[in-house]
């Protein structure tokens, strides 16, 4: 059973090229059915790797894409797939158009796997994750993690380390019936991505 990955895109470069990869994954939206079976349906990567020529059993392309936005210059979306992002396809789509510049920011919970290409923070801001009482929050920096997590145990932490101490401490307090209590910290890894 695979770990579900979520990652967001965003797609820029010229502009006959950005529009050209949006009309063929719209047009594959549009579809009544899908080019080839599979269960993620008709937004299946599979379905993009033949609509860009190439054969889906030599590109790994488990998983899917959703909310496609093109905004005349710069494509959006999101994709969910097994284990991580899936590289191979956006390989493909680089060959296919060399201009594109391709940033992305991923989360895998089940492996920790919190990254993003976005090395200037143009499209992907947001640096660190904390969970809490069942709610995701996003921030760009440490100071903003403290801030937050202070508010959350009471005590004014202004470090990484005091404010890892202090998650550590206020973790171990908690009995097994406050589980959703407990604060998880995740802080994206910063990749550069020489195959995109």
């Amino acid at each position: 059973m695979a770990n579900w990955c979520y990652t967001s895109y965003v797609i820029d470069g010229k502009r006959k090229e950005v529009q050209s990869l949006f009309s063929k994954m719209n047009n594959l939206e549009k579809r009544r059915k899908p080019l080839e079976g599979s269960d993620f349906g008709k937004t299946w990567l599979g379905n993009l790797v033949i609509k860009l020529g190439a054969d889906w059993h030599e590109v790994y392309c488990r998983g899917d894409w959703s909310e496609l936005d093109w905004n005349g210059s710069i494509l959006r979306f999101n994709t969910e797939t097994a284990n991580g992002p899936m590289h191979e396809v956006f390989k493909l789509i680089k060959k296919i158009y060399p201009s594109l510049e391709i940033y992305y920011q991923a989360e895998e919970d089940g492996w920790g796997l919190f990254i993003t290409n976005d090395t200037e923070g143009r499209y992907f801001k947001d640096r660190f994750r904390i969970e809490y009482d069942c709610q995701f929050e996003y921030f760009t920096t440490i100071e903003g993690v403290c801030t937050y997590v202070s508010g959350i145990v009471g005590k004014e932490v202004k470090t990484k380390e005091e404010m890892q101490l202090c998650i550590e401490d206020w973790n171990d307090s908690l009995d097994m019936e406050n589980d959703d209590q407990r604060i998880y910290l995740n802080e994206y890894k910063v990749v550069t991505d020489e195959h995109l």
